[in-house]
């Protein structure tokens, strides 16, 4: 009929408890998908090894994700982590042309195929950190 409008069907999910007191929930839910993500490696993007994981992600000067120019005019985009167990830590610490105040730097590389991923960040008063070049990890 003209004018009449048909209500859409109202869909109504329940999580039944399964025989041991869990969900019936199906282990794929987004919920497991995002913990799934989270604990999945980083990987090397020129050799595919592990390096850290999302879960390892943390907040530096209030930001996970910065962008930066070096002394040669190089743009990074780099990622803050608090381990990288796939990283080599190279170099003496340095504290010229640092990107965070109070902070020294040394290059991390792959430990596996000793690719440049960035740098790791250590100071006397705060915890230290990689910043992981953002398109040199899948």
């Amino acid at each position: 009929m003209p004018g009449k409008t048909e209500a859409a069907p109202l869909l109504l999910r329940i999580d039944l408890p399964s025989g041991d007191g869990r969900s019936g929930r199906a282990e794929s839910e987004p919920g497991d998908r995002r913990a799934r993500q989270a604990e999945a490696p980083l990987i090397c993007a020129h050799c595919s090894a592990p390096i850290t994981s999302r879960d390892q992600a943390i907040e530096i000067n209030g930001r996970h994700e910065h962008a930066f120019f070096n002394p040669a005019g190089i743009a990074y985009e780099i990622r803050c982590f608090r381990r990288a167990p796939g990283c080599l830590i190279q170099g003496d610490p340095t504290s010229e042309f640092t990107w965070f105040a109070g902070y020294r730097w040394q290059f991390s590389l792959c430990a596996t195929c000793l690719t440049h991923l960035g740098w790791f960040f250590s100071s006397r008063q705060d915890t230290p950190f990689y910043g992981l070049i953002r398109n040199r990890l899948l």
